[in-house]
């Protein structure tokens, strides 16, 4: 009986303790609050500059895990580091303090554009960084913490899951385009404080997200490019993250599954944990952002390129506390701008609807087609190399454009870029008249019917400046008041463009400048009838004054056709003036000929602020042109102008709602247009 008593005591005893062993066990760490996010030093990130590395360094030993060159070394102090070659140094240090200053246990990472290690042995990976004095270029030195060993921790069954904090490194993730989230880049310590999860491999960063043939590592230009949030609900955030490997690999099914799986790492995020981490990055400055890629060694141009994405991606974060965005459908949030710049400069809007295969298209026609709605189909990242795709769309004014396109994205480099597409269109056009002196009561259409196969090839110079080569062969027939009128026309031109606009805040502000030279020949039956030269210059700015609710848009551009050999040009090809796009207060396309020079000018003020992105314009605007067929014919009478103003609603970077009205001398015209302004 006493035994009975004493057994049935120790359980009650047990069972007592359980939960109060339970309330003094410590919580999983992932996070910490860092203070003031004004005072932290990223230049010298965790460590802080009492804990750089020394100068003069030993070998010990290399390490054969993983995937980059690695080894270990001691510094005078007696400090164990270890050293990373590769083209994963440079983001995994900025990657390192970023995540730092957010709040999440990171190692203490330094890189160094060289060090000189005694001892060194000949190295089996990595010795093409070696020189034969000992020197080592391009390292990256982890400090040796000396704590217990630690253990790998998934991203799909953790202690951790559906915590705000655990979320907000899910965000951290897709912000730093981080593609390699397997478990093993994971670590958790334990401690006295709880047991410590962070990422122990950011090396994967700051690139391009991808299958294996088109992802990168620290390459400024690729993830500028990259698209950050995909869709946005009332509730929820999905991020982009792409990771699938190339379909032919699919045979290889643990691969396969383990790689697919990892986009779901940044889909379903909460709304309002997405909106805390945002709110914390805000807190960094453009200098302390810039600081974290300074200590990465990338150079000043590349500091340059990340500083603006980060700081763009958390401007991103921080509009998604809009009361407003939680309103907006998936499409409305994706909306983004797609430009083509030859032969015809053109602006479609994409909106994302849901998959990366397929995209509803507004725009793709030149004015005075209404306003053009449909859709494209695409392969996406499924094809390595190139991209298909084919859109189909139609306009208010009973316009009909469809295309089949493919392009390559990166040809040789990640700067070089292929266009090949083939396009059919047909639409009816506003005539007015050839010439200077053509007459207002000469108002008549005409029908025009192309199919055209174009080629481009471009090449980005620099951040903002890129030129390109173009040919184009277009065949149209066309129809004025029972006169049909058929073309073959070959041509081949060249272009340069500068563009620093950025429309990511408010007001679009920045300049572009464009110029465009070309020659065009008539094929077939045209040969002989159809021979001319042109060149386009085009510069426009959009200058804040006084803060960003104001803006001066500002625009000269210059069309000059020249006829050879007592060719001609045809009509429908000819440089035109009139419309929203050029002078308004006149009819579209009210004036054509071989040359044709506009100056614009719009002053634009937002009066109703609704988030960084979106808000309520009124503007201003004062528009004057001539067009003239030969030199002798432009003269100092020959101007046409236009003054007007409008309302326009900025709804994304790239889509507003503009309504506007222009007076000339002919008399008063209305606009409505999806555009930002020229």
């Amino acid at each position: 009986m006493q035994s009975h008593t004493n057994a049935l005591s120790a359980i009650a005893v047990l069972l007592l303790t359980i939960p109060v062993a339970a309330q003094e066990a410590s919580p999983p760490v992932v996070w910490r609050d860092r203070g003031e996010a004004a005072a932290l030093n990223l230049l010298s990130g965790p460590g802080g500059p009492d804990r750089e590395p020394g100068m003069d360094f030993r070998f010990i030993r290399e390490s054969v895990s993983g995937t980059a060159p690695k080894f270990e070394v001691q510094d005078e102090n007696g400090v164990t580091w270890k050293a990373k070659l590769g083209e994963e140094v440079h983001g995994e240090t900025a990657a390192a303090r970023l995540l730092w200053a957010a709040g999440y246990v990171v190692d203490e990472d330094y890189y160094r554009p060289q060090i000189r290690v005694r001892g060194l042995e000949k190295l089996t990976r990595g010795q093409q960084f070696v020189s034969a004095d000992g020197i080592v270029t391009g390292v990256r030195l982890e400090r040796n913490s000396g704590k217990a060993e630690s253990s790998t921790w998934s991203w799909y069954d953790n202690p951790l899951v559906g915590t705000r904090e655990f979320n907000g490194l899910r965000v951290m993730m897709a912000l730093i385009n981080n593609w390699d989230l397997k478990a093993v880049n994971n670590g958790a310590i334990a401690t006295d404080g709880g047991r410590v999860y962070s990422i122990t491999d950011l090396g994967s960063s700051f690139g391009r997200t991808g299958d294996s043939l088109r992802r990168s590592k620290g390459v400024a230009t690729e993830y500028a490019e990259s698209r950050f949030i995909d869709k946005v609900t009332p509730t929820h955030v999905d991020f982009v993250l792409h990771s699938r490997p190339f379909f032919p690999t699919a045979v290889h099914i643990p691969n396969y599954r383990v790689r697919t799986r990892m986009e779901s790492i940044v889909k379903d995020i909460p709304l309002a944990d997405a909106i805390w981490i945002g709110n914390l990055l805000t807190q960094l400055t453009s200098t302390q952002i810039a600081d974290c890629f300074r200590a990465g060694g990338f150079t000043p141009a590349d500091v340059a390129i990340y500083t603006d994405t980060v700081m763009r991606r958390i401007a991103a974060l921080r509009d998604l506390s809009a009361p407003s965005v939680a309103e907006v459908t998936p499409a409305g949030a994706g909306a983004v701008s797609t430009t083509r710049l030859v032969p015809l400069r053109e602006t479609m809007i994409a909106i994302p609807v849901g998959t990366p295969h397929a995209r509803a298209v507004m725009g793709g026609f030149e004015q005075g087609a209404g306003i053009g709605v449909g859709g494209q189909v695409s392969t996406a990242d499924v094809i390595p190399v190139v991209e298909l795709r084919a859109t189909a769309l139609a306009s208010t004014n009973r316009g009909r454009r469809y295309e089949l396109d493919a392009r390559v994205p990166h040809v040789g480099s990640s700067r070089t870029h292929a266009d090949v597409w083939f396009m059919y269109l047909q639409r009816a056009t506003d005539f007015h008249g050839i010439g200077p002196e053509s007459f207002p009561d000469l108002d008549t259409e005409f029908t025009i019917e192309q199919r055209s196969y174009q080629g481009s090839l471009s090449r980005d110079l620099s951040d903002h400046l890129q030129t390109g080569v173009y040919a184009q062969a277009k065949s149209t027939r066309s129809v004025l008041d029972e006169l049909s009128t058929r073309s073959t026309v070959a041509s081949l031109g060249a272009f340069l463009s500068f563009d620093t606009r950025d429309n990511s805040r408010g007001l679009t502000r920045g300049v572009n400048l464009f110029g465009r030279i070309a020659t065009a020949d008539g094929l077939g039956d045209s040969s002989g009838r159809y021979s001319w030269t042109e060149t386009e210059v085009d510069a426009r700015g959009h200058i804040p004054l006084g803060g960003p609710r104001t803006a001066l848009l500002v625009r000269s551009r210059a069309e000059f056709k020249s006829p050879r050999n007592g060719a001609r040009i045809p009509y429908y090809d000819l440089s035109w003036l009139g419309g929203r796009s050029f002078v308004r207060g006149m009819s579209s396309y009210r004036f054509r000929g071989n040359n044709t020079i506009l100056l614009a000018s719009e002053l634009q003020r937002t009066v109703v602020p609704l988030t960084p992105v979106r808000g309520v314009d009124v503007f201003a605007s004062a528009d004057t042109g001539q067009v003239w067929m030969e030199r002798r014919e432009f003269t100092q009478s020959g101007w046409r102008s236009g003054l007007g103003g409008g309302v326009q609603y900025r709804h994304s970077p790239a889509m507003a709602v503009r309504v506007e009205m222009s007076h000339g001398v002919e008399g008063t015209q209305t606009y409505f247009a999806l555009s930002r302004g020229f």
